[in-house]
């Protein structure tokens, strides 16, 4: 633990200034997965099963699906 603490006192003691550089594609894409699909998906469960909970949970399987679809074809047209 001691050179735990040490290690942390260490690197913090540099005065560093950070630039985190996000392309505006990423953002897109994020904008449009989260908010507008989750969305959309939130409202069709709810319209099917009338239940807020269940419909939050469809929501996100939804947007979680839709962002690992590309992998799961990329596997199956692999094979």
């Amino acid at each position: 633990m001691r050179t735990f603490i040490t290690r942390f006192r260490r690197e913090s003691s540099y005065h560093e200034f950070k630039v985190y550089v996000i392309q505006s594609s990423t953002l897109k894409r994020f904008l449009v997965m989260e908010i507008i699909v989750g969305t959309l998906a939130y409202h069709a469960a709810f319209y099917l099963c009338h239940n807020a909970l269940l419909a939050g949970a469809g929501s996100w399987a939804g947007t979680e699906g839709l962002k690992r679809l590309p992998l799961a074809v990329k596997r199956m047209v692999s094979f």
